[in-house]
């Protein structure tokens, strides 16, 4: 799949992804080129950008699952996905509730990242909820990649915390402008 020039990629007036799901992608491509067949997964999927973005530098995976909660991402993920030649699932709801027992080799990770208790929330609820953590704890983060993640499987993760002091798993791999890229491996003395 080629990638898209980033500019035609379908999105919602409320909220347009950033340079750093771009870097995410890019960065999580080149670690993982020398793994093949991989199954993964994007929570906070949008408009599925990171994926699409991932999926055009690293063209040996076998299949996508999406998790994303707001279903007013829909048309937009549907029209940007609409050429996709591997096997897809996609999940509308919060990662905390989504049935599922696959695992996945990667997972992809752009959450939402901004406390809403040191900043101060916008008057479009949409686009808040997009940049605030509204709905979940770091800490219910790392318990959802553990459950998700194969053995050795790994997550990337755009953030603007330290991550890195939350778990010894957890290593810095990268930055874009105040955002860090973070690894998170799962089976790592």
């Amino acid at each position: 799949m080629k990638s898209k020039n980033i500019l035609n990629y379908s999105q919602p007036d409320f909220y347009k992804f950033s340079r750093d799901s771009i870097e995410l992608a890019q960065i999580a491509a080149e670690l993982e080129s020398e793994n093949k067949e991989l199954n993964v997964l994007e929570v906070f999927s949008g408009c599925g950008v990171v994926s699409l973005e991932f999926l055009s530098r690293h063209n040996s995976i076998s299949n996508l699952c999406f998790i994303e909660e707001q279903k007013d991402f829909s048309s937009h993920f549907l029209s940007n996905i609409s050429d996709l030649k591997i096997p897809y699932e996609i999940h509308w709801g919060n990662f905390k509730e989504v049935e599922m027992t696959k695992k996945f080799d990667v997972i992809l990770l752009n959450p939402p990242y901004f406390d809403p208790a040191s900043s101060r929330l916008g008057e479009n609820e949409k686009r808040n909820h997009c940049r605030f953590a509204l709905n979940f704890t770091l800490l219910e983060l790392l318990n959802f990649l553990e459950q998700r993640l194969l053995e050795n499987g790994r997550a990337y993760i755009c953030h603007s915390d330290d991550l890195c002091k939350l778990d010894k798993r957890i290593e810095r791999i990268g930055s874009f402008q105040e955002v860090g890229l973070f690894r998170f491996q799962l089976n790592v003395d």
